[in-house]
């Protein structure tokens, strides 16, 4: 909720014709997905188009230790490559039609 009303402070037109991401956690076994459901939403909304892959990283408290190094191999990571790439893809391809007929 405290993302979402900041983001709504600021107006859609900050966020237009940019690309976005969402990676979310939670101390239970879904990741926070409801959450990104809703952020997923405000996000078109707000013009700022988010990538297709999520990442949802449940039982955070066991993927990191009290200091921030992560604990092991935890499965759900292997999902930030794949959205990583679909952003640097969608911010390059955005850019280059923003710079090509600008922005609407």
């Amino acid at each position: 909720p405290a993302l979402a009303s900041i983001m709504g402070h600021f107006g859609g037109s900050l966020y237009k014709c940019k690309p976005s991401g969402i990676i979310t956690y939670s101390p239970g076994p879904w990741g926070g997905m409801r959450g990104a459901m809703s952020m997923q939403l405000m996000c078109h909304e707000l013009g700022c188009l988010p990538v297709s892959k999520l990442c949802g990283i449940p039982t955070v408290s066991d993927l990191l230790n009290e200091d921030g190094t992560p604990t092991g191999d935890h499965r759900m990571l292997k999902q930030l490559p794949g959205l990583l790439d679909q952003l640097e893809w969608m911010a390059s391809a955005m850019k280059k039609q923003r710079e090509a007929v600008g922005m609407f």
